[in-house]
């Protein structure tokens, strides 16, 4: 028994021993095995890094380094310097230098021929792009009925790739344009145009209310930034262990200057988005001012000024009302022509079809409606193009499942603002409007179709690699802007009323400061109509034509502070009664001088005046 005993204990105490080395070895195991996994992290890390290493001190070719422009030697005082293109196919943009960093832009000559080719525009990737891709395209928000705020849209060009190189936090390009023979029908040819793009300088804030100091040692707070303002950073150092940015910002009273923590800064829109816009452009665009101060313009349609005798009776009815400007139909929204064009031929011929005059008879009209005073402005329809849509179905937005095409909720197909040969189609009736003697163009519908997140999963957009809406549109416009440079004439673009107010692009490419810094003329459609009920606090803003214009051109006029080269603000009111909302109002001259009010009251003497009948007050437009 005592046998037995002694037996038992040792057995557990052999157990236990051979419980504790079992435990060991498994401790020992799970090392040698954590040991192995740190290994091959460590080679994989030291493998991307080495890479990333040999991409930045090695950059791909057609990719100037920081340290190559240096070595340019732009001098602020040089008129212009022209970069050797290898290849005579090749033409450089030549740069010009101003004597400040905030209007270094870069100009890109046109072609010689003002018919374009249909071969596509590539940018290097410009998150910050100094480029003068002069003028600006024009838009405006008109529709073919009154409920619907006129929305605008994109010309067409081919492909517009861009490739980006990441140096430091710096986004630098090497511009080239290559001349390709025309193919009016292929969406893949290219034609390269680069931007130089210089280091990245511009961000937002990212928190709400940031303090602005006057220098990181006496931490005084001399001003505060709100979300989503865009700065200018100028200099950056770090004070007990804190990181701050002196910035440059722009106020109602002017330019300012201050210091805030670096934290709150963000080089990309992401943060304040939740969109990838980080190929949006922000650097200095050549402006061009309209030939007339204080636009007081209306909108005709074709068939207001179908013959002389119309054309006629509305000179007289502008006399009478201090009208000085006609917004007309050129292109309108079922893709018609006013005038016959050679885009429109060789494009989409259907849209000379209804045309009622000439090239050269438009010539006489407009140069008369001149003699008498008035400024015309060509309105163009860009995106929202049926005649288009249907004679290129195959890049018209479809449904996926059924390649049917896409009407929304206006019943008529849509062509795709991705499209680059609808870019060079609606740039060259612009052209054309330029030629036969039109002061400025405007864009109108240059945007998207509004679409639901389930309906966008089931449409084919024609999407030209990874661009999101925004950035087609801006390239769009900065394209346009560059293609009507010769004829130096305004570019305009209409914008939903929602977009001065909005944070992001609403989901129809419509960024304000991405189309503002463009072009020249921004046109957004205030009408108070078109606002929800609660907007601006407003139970029924229809019912409130001075407090909803003021609150949403306040809005806009905030928003242009925040970048380098706003365009002018030139709104279009409301001119039309909107029955189909409760608790609306007669907008009768009461309703129409209040807002025009509201425009002035804010420092803007000029608008427009939207009626989709055509059917305006015979009053005194102040």
């Amino acid at each position: 028994m005592r046998k037995d005993k002694k037996t038992e204990k040792e057995y557990r105490k052999l157990n236990k021993i051979y419980q504790l080395s079992r435990s060991g070895k498994l401790m020992i195991e799970r090392i040698r095995k954590t040991k192995l996994k740190i290994g091959i992290v460590a080679s994989l890390v030291f493998l991307i890094t080495f890479i990333i290493f040999f991409t930045l001190i090695f950059p791909e070719n057609g990719v100037i380094s920081t340290k190559k422009l240096e070595n340019l030697n732009f001098s602020s005082n040089s008129a212009a310097t022209y970069l050797e293109a290898p290849h005579l196919t090749t033409i450089m943009d030549s740069v010009t230098t101003y004597s400040t960093d905030t209007f270094f832009y870069i100009k890109i000559f046109p072609p010689t021929t003002n018919e374009l080719s249909e071969a596509s525009l590539v940018l290097l990737k410009p998150q910050l792009t100094n480029t003068n891709l002069s003028n600006a395209n024009v838009e405006n928000n008109n529709s073919q009925s009154e409920q619907n705020e006129g929305q605008s849209s994109e010309e067409s060009q081919n492909s517009f790739n861009t490739e980006q190189t990441n140096q430091k936090g710096t986004h630098e390009s090497n511009a080239k344009e290559n001349e390709v023979e025309p193919i009016k029908q292929s969406q893949d040819v290219d034609i390269k145009t680069g931007i130089t793009v210089s280091p990245s300088k511009y961000h937002y804030v990212i928190a709400y209310n940031i303090n602005v100091f006057d220098s990181p040692e006496n931490g005084k707070v001399i001003d505060k930034l709100k979300y989503a303002t865009y700065v200018e950073k100028l200099d950056e150092v770090t004070y007990n262990e804190l990181n701050f940015s002196k910035v440059r910002y722009n106020t109602p009273n002017g330019f300012k200057e201050g210091w805030v923590r670096s934290s709150s800064l963000s080089n990309s829109l992401k943060s304040i988005t939740g969109e990838e816009y980080d190929e949006l452009v922000f650097e200095p665009f050549k402006k061009i001012k309209a030939r007339i101060d204080d636009v007081r313009g209306i909108y005709l349609t074709r068939t207001s000024v179908s013959n002389v005798q119309k054309i006629q009776q509305w000179t007289e009815f502008a006399k009478a009302t201090n009208i000085n400007a006609f917004v007309i139909d050129v292109k309108d929204d079922e893709g018609f022509m006013l005038f016959e064009t050679n885009a429109a031929a060789e494009i989409v011929p259907e849209a000379n079809a209804k045309a009622f005059y000439k090239k050269e008879e438009m010539k006489k009209i407009v140069k008369e409606l001149k003699d008498q005073g008035l400024y015309l402005i060509a309105r163009i329809v860009c995106f929202k193009d049926p005649s288009y849509a249907r004679a290129h179905k195959d890049r018209a937005i479809v449904y996926k499942d059924t390649g049917e095409p896409y009407m929304g909720i206006y019943k008529v197909p849509w062509a795709s603002a991705y499209d680059r040969q609808l870019w060079e189609y609606n740039v060259r009736v612009a052209i054309e409007a330029a030629e036969v003697g039109f002061d400025e163009i405007q864009y109108d519908y240059v945007r998207f179709p509004e679409l639901t997140k389930e309906t966008r999963q089931r449409v084919n957009l024609r999407q030209v690699g990874d661009e999101s809406f925004a950035e087609a549109i801006q390239k769009f416009l900065i394209y346009s802007k560059r293609k009507l440079e010769p004829y130096n004439i305004p570019l305009a673009a209409d914008v939903f009323g929602l977009v001065s107010t909005a944070v992001d692009d609403v989901g129809i490419g419509q960024y304000w400061e991405a189309i503002s810094n463009v072009v020249d003329y921004i046109c957004p459609m205030f009408y108070p109509s078109h606002y929800a009920p609660g907007s601006f606090g407003l139970s029924v803003p229809d019912a409130y034509p001075y407090e909803t214009i003021y609150n949403a051109l306040k809005d806009g006029i905030r928003r242009n502070l925040h970048v380098p080269t706003p365009a002018r603000i030139r709104p279009w009111l409301q001119s039309f009664t909107a029955t189909w909302i409760k608790g609306h109002i007669v907008y009768d001259e009461e309703a129409i001088r209040k807002q025009v009010k509201a425009v002035k009251d804010l420092g803007i003497n000029e608008y427009m005046l939207w009626n989709a009948s055509n059917n305006y007050k015979k009053m005194w437009y102040e």
